[in-house]
């Protein structure tokens, strides 16, 4: 059955189609997670039969200096031809802060709306006090930033760290991936759930009850809280199907599929 309901995916990945295979690849690889997207923008759009208001947050982490400006421009062409896609930069956090700063002032330029980072695959901090240089910057450019957050193998993106970020920067908005820390909610918890940050969905019906999920979500503040699916790990539109059969009010649910990501972008 096709829905008409406007929804808004924060957490989505695409990457060109020679590349898309072996990234796909590699992300199952290292979270042992098999995976059931292409990670192609054709293959993410196939969400859009069942769900045709749906828009996408698409990104990529910058892993490398010298593919940074690639794949932003890979992005950012993708969005500037589907009005679907809203492009969410990276930036690579080892750059020197007056390059990292050029590059965030050219991408917000071009139309970029946030930032994406993986601590855990570009090797950072989150809380490394040259990195939390490069966030004031995205802070005074209106930028928003996506972080993955969790690991069990290591320890550069823990809610404690981001914790870290919020309060030495109050003014950047901040958007915890995955309800606050992939696989490790009991400290995204108690350090993280009911702050100031932004939070979005993918990956929490992977490990967590639905019941759960509900209290985690209203213990932080359903005005804070935004759906995603994580695509490729999921497709968009079942993710969606999933999360739809939560025992959430029609109100909570309008306000985590479109009203929320509607304040965060100031979509009127």
């Amino acid at each position: 059955m096709i829905s008409r309901q406007v929804v808004y995916d924060l957490h989505t990945h695409i990457f060109p189609g020679k590349l898309a295979g072996k990234a796909v690849e590699n992300i199952g690889g290292y979270y042992g997670i098999a995976m059931a997207g292409k990670g192609t923008a054709e293959d993410l759009e196939e969400s859009l039969k069942l769900l045709p208001n749906l828009k996408f947050v698409i990104s990529s982490a910058a892993l490398k200096a010298e593919s940074m400006v690639a794949t932003n421009d890979f992005l950012l062409e993708a969005a500037a031809e589907k009005p679907y896609f809203i492009p969410f930069s990276s930036f690579y956090p080892f750059l020197p802060v007056a390059e990292a700063e050029k590059e965030l002032i050219r991408v917000k330029a071009k139309g970029t709306r946030g930032i994406k980072l993986h601590p855990d695959f570009q090797r950072f901090d989150i809380d490394d006090p040259h990195v939390c240089e490069i966030y004031k910057i995205c802070s005074q450019l209106d930028l928003p930033i996506l972080f993955h957050l969790g690991d069990e193998h290591t320890d550069f993106s823990t809610p404690v760290r981001l914790y870290n970020v919020a309060n030495r920067i109050p003014d950047l908005t901040i958007i915890a991936a995955h309800l606050g820390g992939y696989t490790v909610w009991e400290e995204a918890e108690k350090v993280l759930i009911g702050t100031k940050v932004f939070t979005e969905t993918s990956d929490a019906l992977l490990w967590l009850s639905g019941e759960k999920i509900v209290e985690l979500c209203r213990k932080h503040g359903i005005d804070k809280v935004m759906f995603g699916s994580d695509y490729p790990l999921g497709h968009s539109a079942d993710v969606f199907r999933q999360f739809d059969k939560l025992p959430f009010t029609p109100e909570e649910k309008e306000k985590i599929y479109h009203k929320n990501a509607e304040r965060l972008f100031a979509i009127t």
